[in-house]
């Protein structure tokens, strides 16, 4: 699997409508299937999940948005993209 910019593409799909001449109904249903496709990797979940557990937020060193999470714990948030439920 590989992530893609959805708006991107839906962009190109736009373009290659006017350029080709293609029914701008089927390039509409088109771009309607790529926003109704799941978010494969999200970045904002991930950053969420790992505030939310870290287990020890680290104070005195200057930057109050420092915080301590067991690596392993950090690794299978990330893979999960950020949907774990413990």
């Amino acid at each position: 699997m590989r992530l893609i910019d959805a708006d991107e593409f839906k962009r190109q799909i736009a373009g290659m409508t006017i350029v080709n001449g293609y029914s701008a109904q089927k390039a509409n249903k088109i771009c309607e299937l790529i926003d109704e496709q799941p978010t494969a990797y999200d970045v904002d979940a991930v950053m969420e999940q790992l505030k939310t557990d870290s287990s020890v937020r680290l104070y005195g060193s200057g930057n109050s948005n420092n915080y301590l999470i067991p690596l392993e714990k950090a690794i299978k948030i990330v893979k999960a993209g950020g949907n774990i439920n413990e």
